[in-house]
């Protein structure tokens, strides 16, 4: 395989353990519309999650914007309960940092943070008004700063996040401790079942397919927000990391991000998963189809 160096998450463009790239701004400015809502998420069959969210899903709207560009959020609260919005990287006032009770939405208000992006990479963004709580119920999503020069690739943006347990409206059934049987409906997969997501579904029946073309520049960006280390194991590939170790696996604890990327050339019906067991077992698989050219 021919293998592209490690893109760092603050450079965003394989400038490896130099200083990372500042770029000027782009006089652009990006606005986002987002509400938070209280709904019903599917996270795989028969599994119904009571979530918070940005706009109704989990995790929110992804937000590409170009390094340089100001970027403005209108965050508006259709909840019971305050919100905010929180980010990595960008520049901000410390009064639109999400965690004082001034830059909350409380229940139907909106309020606008105004983030300034000079470096590249991909970072979460989430909720900071009850960050153990509200990213736990789903108030996340995936910040996109591209490089203005960055090259053309096919872009898999990944966001790891775990569930609580006592917040599923509905669960497939459990095996009986006693008997061991299954009920009629639903699946047995342990005591973590659909609780380690892949942008917000569980088990390779849920988690949308990622796809890839051999010959093609195959970029990942990976990023976990929740309450567990976790890994992002990719079969049948490999790349240089930012230490100059040839890896398949990297590990992420909550609120990092990385980004790498390779030339494809592996066809096949690749396993992705978390390599921790029990998030395998608790949904954290999927599945990365390549067809040849």
């Amino acid at each position: 395989m021919r293998i592209a160096l490690l893109i760092l998450a603050l450079a965003g463009c394989g400038q490896g353990k130099t200083e990372p790239r500042k770029y000027p701004p782009t006089g652009q400015t990006k606005t986002f519309n987002l509400t938070a809502r209280d709904v019903e998420w599917t996270v795989g069959p028969g599994a119904v999650y009571l979530a918070w969210t940005y706009d109704g899903t989990v995790p929110g709207p992804q937000l590409d914007v170009t390094a340089g560009d100001t970027v403005v959020i209108n965050l508006s609260n259709e909840s019971n309960h305050p919100v905010s919005i929180h980010t990595h990287l960008v520049e901000f006032e410390q009064a639109q940092d999400g965690v004082e009770p001034s830059s909350w939405a409380q229940p139907g208000q909106t309020v606008t943070v105004t983030w300034k992006t000079s470096y590249a990479g991909a970072v979460p963004y989430h909720d900071h008004a009850d960050e153990g709580l509200g990213v736990g119920r789903g108030l996340i999503g995936a910040l996109v700063i591209h490089a203005p020069d960055e090259v053309k690739a096919n872009e898999h943006v990944v966001v790891l996040t775990d569930l609580l347990p006592e917040y599923f409206k509905t669960l497939p059934g459990v095996a009986d401790p006693i008997t061991g049987e299954f009920p009629d409906a639903g699946t047995y997969r342990g005591a973590h079942q659909y609780l380690h997501t892949i942008n917000g579904k569980a088990y390779e029946e849920s988690v949308p397919h990622f796809t890839g073309t051999v010959g093609e520049l195959s970029r990942w960006r990976i990023l976990s927000i929740g309450q567990e280390v976790h890994t992002w194991h990719l079969h049948g590939h490999r790349w240089v990391d930012g230490d100059g170790q040839l890896t398949d696996n990297i590990q992420l604890a909550p609120g990092m991000y990385r980004t790498f990327e390779f030339t494809e050339d592996a066809v096949g019906d690749w396993l992705v998963h978390c390599h921790v067991p029990n998030h395998m077992e608790g949904g954290m698989m999927a599945r990365y189809r390549v067809v040849p050219r």
